[in-house]
C-alpha cells in the first residue's frame, strides 16, 4: 500500500521526538502492508520549516532505514496550510510536491470555517499544481456546509481522508461524516496522518475494515483507495476507474447532518 500522509520525520513537527521513534514508525507501517510513505511535516506558522531542511531530514532518514533494513520506500512532501501558502515561493511549492509529482498536499482547517481554503486551491491550480486536500472530514465547516467540498473536487481538488476517522478516533462526527463522503464518491484516497507507532499510528486497513461494515462494497475499493489512486497522484497520471460502490437508498450529503 501507499501511505500519502505522515509525519514520519523526527524532531521537526509533531510527529516522532527521536530517530528511534521514526524508526518504530516505519517498521509499524510495513508490518500495516505499507510499502511506500510520503514524510508529510506540517509546513505552517507554528512550525517554521524549509523544504531544505525537510529533504535533508528525509534523506537521514532513509539512510537509517537502510542501515536498519527496514524496505519502506520513504518520499518527500509536505502538509502545507493555507496560512502559510501566501509566503512560499515557487520554488518552495516544487520542493514540497509529493514525491516530486504535480501535487500538494493541503491542510483542511480545523477551526468552524474553512478560511481562504477555496482561494488557496484555485491559486494553486492556476498555477499547475494538483491539489490533494488533507482530512476533509475532520472539518467543522465543512460538516456545516459539505456542499462547499463538491464544489472544490467538482473543480478538480481530491480528497485524501484519514484512516483513524473511519474507527472514530476523532469522534463520531468525523466519522459519520466520512462515510459520507466515501459512498458519494468524494474520497481519492486514505492515509495515515500517523504521528507515532502507539497512539497515531500508520495502520490503514482496520479504519477501512470497519467502515465497509457500514458501506456495502467497500471492501472492493481498498485496493484503489491504498494503491491505485494514490499510485496515480504521485506519478500525476490519470486516476483509474474507481470500483463502485452499490446505489445509496438516499441521497445524504446535501443536505447532511452531523
Amino acid at each position: 500500500m501507499i501511505d500519502l500522509h505522515s509525519h514520519i520525520l523526527p524532531a521537526l513537527d509533531d510527529g516522532p521526538e527521536t530517530v528511534e521513534g521514526s524508526l518504530a514508525l516505519a517498521r509499524g507501517a510495513l508490518a500495516a502492508g505499507t510499502t511506500k510513505l510520503v514524510a508529510t511535516p506540517h509546513i505552517n506558522r507554528r512550525y517554521d520549516l524549509h523544504p531544505s531542511g525537510i529533504r535533508e531530514a528525509v534523506a537521514a532518514l532513509r539512510a537509517r532505514l537502510e542501515v536498519e533494513r527496514i524496505e519502506l520506500e520513504l518520499l518527500m512532501g509536505a502538509e502545507i496550510s493555507t496560512g502559510r501558502l501566501p509566503s512560499l515561493s515557487r520554488e518552495d511549492l516544487d520542493a514540497l510536491r509529493l514525491g516530486d509529482g504535480p501535487y500538494l498536499l493541503l491542510e483542511v482547517p480545523l477551526g468552524p470555517g474553512i478560511g481562504t481554503l477555496p482561494s488557496a486551491v484555485e491559486r494553486l491550480q492556476r498555477d499547475g499544481y494538483g491539489v490533494l486536500l488533507a482530512h476533509p472530514e475532520r472539518s467543522p465547516g465543512l460538516q456545516r456546509d459539505p456542499a462547499k467540498l463538491r464544489r472544490l473536487v467538482e473543480t478538480g481538488a481530491l480528497c485524501s481522508i484519514t484512516a483513524g476517522s473511519l474507527s472514530g478516533r476523532f469522534g463520531q462526527t468525523p466519522r459519520r461524516f466520512a462515510l459520507t463522503l466515501l459512498r458519494e464518491g468524494l474520497v481519492h484516497d486514505v492515509a495515515s496522518d500517523t504521528h507515532d507507532a502507539v497512539r497515531r499510528t500508520p495502520e490503514l486497513l482496520p479504519g477501512l475494515s470497519d467502515a465497509a461494515a457500514d458501506l456495502p462494497g467497500l471492501r472492493e475499493q481498498v485496493p484503489w483507495l491504498t494503491e491505485d489512486a494514490p499510485a496515480a497522484i504521485l506519478s500525476g497520471a490519470p486516476l483509474p476507474r474507481r470500483p463502485p460502490l452499490p446505489s445509496p437508498r438516499r441521497r445524504s450529503l446535501l443536505p447532511w447532518r452531523a
